[in-house]
């Protein structure tokens, strides 16, 4: 009688990861949300300033509008339109590693209308008990570096 192992397959092998092309200082990427580039920083401009200013409009979401000042209407307006998921922000993708001012490298953990979340490593100190901090990036400057 002839058995069967159920681990003899040998596993696939993964398809080669491309490194993306990291976005040309001056160049709007094509972005799920709007993009401008003003003085050299390139950032997603809000509903109210469109119309002073050029602009590639998102392949998915309009401008943003201006957050309200009221605490209830403001926890509204993030938790139905600033905080939506897209699948980028201004051309930053889930997995990208980018550098925030200061020269410090960070990984985008996720996108959406208002900005990126990414997660950068912190110093190590022997009064310190997080390894890594995280931030939210919605600008370009003209270096390269993102920032809030």
């Amino acid at each position: 009688m002839q058995t069967i192992a159920l681990f003899d397959v040998a596993p696939a092998a993964p398809a080669p990861v491309k490194p993306r092309r990291p976005l040309a200082l001056g160049e709007l990427p094509v972005s799920s949300v709007p993009a401008a580039y003003d003085r050299e920083h390139l950032y997603s401009p809000k509903a109210d300033t469109i119309e002073w200013i050029d602009y590639r409009p998102g392949d998915r979401f309009a401008p943003l509008s201006r957050s309200p000042h009221e605490p209830k209407a403001w926890g509204a307006w993030w938790r139905t339109e600033a905080n939506v998921s897209t699948p980028d922000f201004l051309g930053l993708e889930t997995g990208d590693v980018i550098t925030v001012v200061g020269e410090t490298t960070a990984t985008v953990v996720s996108t959406c209308r208002f900005g990126a979340v990414v997660r950068y490593e912190l110093p190590r100190s022997p009064w310190a008990t997080e390894t890594h901090g995280e931030m939210y990036v919605t600008r370009r400057n003209q270096f390269g570096h993102w920032y809030r």
